[in-house]
């Protein structure tokens, strides 16, 4: 196999030799540079080299816009007055192909629009809510400091000028301080240099940023999307979720119902690792003689009815996740088989005697406050704390407008097989705005999908989604449900528009005054 090499000389001396692999290698007069050219005239970080696509691409870092370019073979590289750099490869072997000249690797290859060679993508994200500045580390690195000349420049004292840089490898994020004043943190702890992927939280100065993964997943077919997170809480959430799948510890997700519980589950089955399935059961939605079975499985001939074998859904995830939904509906000596199981990692067959080991990631979710219920004797308080180690709390959708719009605008997408293309008009999203969502995601969903079938217009008005939540819901809860802060919401979509509120509102004008006036006495 070929291998890329760097070769630094002084005149016509090799003074040193530095294989190329997918990690980028920094160039440079520093002395925490990977390659120091000890030379005063060449700058403190010159050059940043990595090998990808089976070629070598460079960026000069003196510029203000770091742009790729292919580092020839065998052709030095001038570094200040004596240095040069020359990329090599190893000879091939008899019968390999021989690697392809300067010229052809400048009119076959382009780093611009590729991704890095595992196809990840990260989101750096700074700020809270809609507000929140994002940055894409896909290709290129990413430069974080507080002088104008920076990718990602942040208005804090405490950053320096050219504090730390983001790199992009073949595994994830290379995290790179550059000689930082207050020093570049992950996850509290002090780093020069360190590996970073989703969920990551860093501190610049006294900035912190989060690292969220753009899904690959949700670009291929048939896999599963990344959910909709516009609004802070709702990153947070996603963030932890993420940051916790590394860690092999069951999961504790807290939230009402139809605001997202599983979309969350299936993110930290993703990010775990994990090769096996990703198995649900709702532990409130069976009998109470089928739960024991749904878990651990029966026997042949365990009770009446049992005319075969059959895994539980402990032994169907296996070296996979196992979600149990509405956890806090599981019967007290459920639980404490359950809390055995937590134990030993061991289940028993209804009606056997044999003790089978299973491996699985378990997360578990509920809409009841599991602490009140330890309080009330409804629910083991040694369970209770074998799984709440790992919490992540999803706020209900009234609480993260922001996610409003970009979830109606994702389930109508998901419908165009069905109902055709559909999109919101300014007064549809006004109105999604202006109602409090007490089923969460899930009414949304339906809210919005009734409304397109009922409608033969490509674009839904605010009379659509109206008709749609009467329907739906069975009450006039649209215009019965505008309370101030969703009146808020439209008057900020509006930006101040009151009149433009009211149309979209469908409530006078006068009224709508008097409902801002008392939510901001209130």
């Amino acid at each position: 196999m070929n291998t890329n090499k760097l070769l630094l000389f002084r005149d016509d001396v090799l003074l040193r030799e530095l294989p190329l692999r997918a990690e980028a290698v920094e160039v440079g007069s520093a002395l925490s540079c990977d390659l120091v050219v000890d030379d005063p005239t060449v700058p403190a970080r010159a050059l940043l080299v990595r090998a990808q696509g089976g070629s070598v691409w460079m960026f000069e870092l003196a510029c203000a816009k770091l742009e790729p370019r292919v580092l020839a073979y065998d052709t030095p590289l001038r570094l200040g007055a004596r240095h040069s750099l020359v990329r090599v490869q190893a000879r091939t072997q008899p019968g390999q192909a021989s690697a392809p000249g300067p010229e052809v690797e400048r009119a076959t290859l382009s780093l611009g629009n590729q991704e890095d060679e595992a196809g990840c993508r990260f989101t750096v994200l700074v700020g809270r809510g809609a507000d929140a500045r994002r940055i894409v580390v896909s290709d290129r690195p990413v430069r974080i400091g507080s002088s104008r000349s920076n990718d990602l420049v942040l208005a804090d004292p405490a950053v320096s000028a050219q504090h730390c840089r983001l790199e992009p490898d073949g595994r994830g994020l290379v995290l790179r301080d550059l000689g930082s004043t207050n020093g570049t943190f992950v996850q509290g702890v002090r780093v020069a240099r360190a590996r970073v992927g989703a969920g990551a939280q860093l501190r610049v100065g006294r900035t912190d940023l989060r690292v969220l993964a753009c899904s690959q997943e949700a670009r291929e077919p048939g896999a599963g999307s990344r959910p909709i997170a516009a609004s802070r809480a709702m990153q947070d959430a996603l963030a932890e979720a993420e940051h916790f799948a590394r860690l092999p510890w069951p999961v504790l997700i807290l939230g009402p119902s139809g605001a997202g519980k599983e979309e969350l589950a299936t993110v930290v089955h993703r990010h775990s690792g994990c090769g096996g399935p990703f198995v649900a059961l709702n532990a409130g939605g069976l009998p109470r003689e089928l739960i024991e079975s749904e878990l651990f499985g029966h026997e042949r001939g365990a009770f009446t009815g049992a005319v075969g074998l059959r895994r539980g859904v402990f032994e169907q995830a296996e070296g996979g996740t196992l979600l149990l939904d509405e956890i806090g509906e599981l019967p007290l000596d459920l639980q404490a088989r359950l809390l055995r199981v937590l134990e030993t990692w061991q289940i028993r067959r209804v009606g056997s005697e044999q003790a089978i080991e299973v491996k699985v990631r378990l997360v578990c979710a509920t809409h009841r406050n599991l602490a009140d219920m330890v309080q009330a004797g409804s629910f083991r308080q040694d369970l209770y704390y074998r799984l709440a180690r790992l919490v992540v709390r999803l706020s209900p959708l009234r609480e993260r407008s922001e996610d409003i719009v970009p979830l109606a605008e994702h389930f109508l997408a998901g419908s165009e097989g069905e109902l055709g293309q559909r999109c919101l008009s300014r007064d549809a999203k006004a109105r999604l705005l202006a109602y409090a969502w007490p089923g969460n995601a899930r009414e949304l969903r339906n809210v919005v999908c009734g409304a397109a079938a009922m409608s033969a217009a490509p674009e839904l008005g605010a009379q659509d989604i109206e008709r749609a939540i009467e329907r739906i819901s069975g009450s006039l809860a649209a215009k019965l449900d505008l309370d101030a802060e969703a009146i808020e919401s439209a008057v900020q979509h509006y930006r101040g528009n009151l009149s433009a509120v009211s149309r979209a509102l469908s409530i006078p004008r006068s009224t709508l005054r008097d409902r801002l006036k008392r939510g901001r006495d209130d």
